[in-house]
């Protein structure tokens, strides 16, 4: 578990088992790639094999996750989805690492620095990896990380994979009130938070995602709190008491809830 104090500085973040470290990238770095693009390609960074079936887990017990995404990257045979959610994974790598030259070949993920030093992550050091994203990026992360397996296990691997890709990022959206058009999750709570706190907008495009998320779920407990106040003092009943609006965010579990108040 990383340093919470580090996620809240938004400094970078020591990936030892790599002997590298990780940027956090700010809203305005991630505005270039955009949403709905960072959502494909971070759902293909941190590929698990959680998202496939009984039985093609059963089939690739002795594959890594990283060794199946590689092959999944060197089998892609023009699919349109798996190529952008590929270029996407791409993108994010490069924000991750910006002092690092990104290439992905030979099934690893090459960092290469200034002084022509040679880093990589490969299947010895991908589920710490994962382990740091799913931190950094905590508003995408899904309450259900086992996707649904109902689906026809015949054809390709990638294929199958592609599909995953397709429905995950469709019920983000959902999930996140885009019905399945867009995904916006960033851009809704930077604009609740700005309006709310009676801040400018721009301020908010210095913060790491974390950051973000950090804010807007300490404003809604606040304002679920002031609510609360204020229906007692104009003498309602039978009001629900809200939560402390200082309790301890990340108590035991960093996954919070990250619907909308309705």
């Amino acid at each position: 578990m990383i340093n919470e104090l580090q996620l809240l500085a938004g400094t970078d973040i020591p990936f030892l088992e790599a002997n590298v470290t990780i940027h956090q990238p700010t809203l305005k770095e991630l505005s270039y790639l955009g949403e709905d693009k960072f959502a494909y390609g971070y759902q293909l960074l941190k590929f698990s094999k959680d998202m496939l079936s009984a039985q093609d887990k059963n089939n690739l017990s002795v594959y890594s996750d990283f060794d199946i995404l590689m092959q999944v990257i060197e089998n892609r045979r023009g699919e349109k989805v798996l190529n952008e959610s590929i270029n996407n994974m791409k993108q994010i790598l490069f924000l991750l690492f910006p002092q690092y030259d990104v290439k992905i070949e030979n099934r690893e993920i090459i960092l290469v620095d200034k002084d022509n030093n040679i880093f990589k992550i490969n299947s010895d050091n991908f589920n710490a990896f994962k382990k740091i994203l799913v931190e950094i990026f905590c508003v995408f992360n899904s309450e259900d990380e086992k996707a649904e397996q109902n689906y026809n296990p015949t054809g390709a691997l990638a294929q199958r994979i592609v599909e995953k890709l397709k429905k995950r990022h469709q019920q983000l959206a959902e999930r996140k009130g885009g019905n399945g058009k867009k995904v916006a999750i960033l851009s809704r709570y930077v604009s609740i938070l700005a309006v709310g706190e009676h801040k400018d907008i721009n301020s908010f495009m210095s913060y790491t995602m974390y950051q973000l998320n950090d804010e807007y779920q300490r404003f809604i407990l606040k304002m679920q709190y002031d609510i609360y106040i204020k229906s007692k003092l104009a003498g309602a009943k039978d009001v629900q008491e809200p939560e402390d609006w200082m309790k301890d965010l990340y108590d035991e579990n960093k996954e919070l809830d990250y619907g909308y108040i309705k």
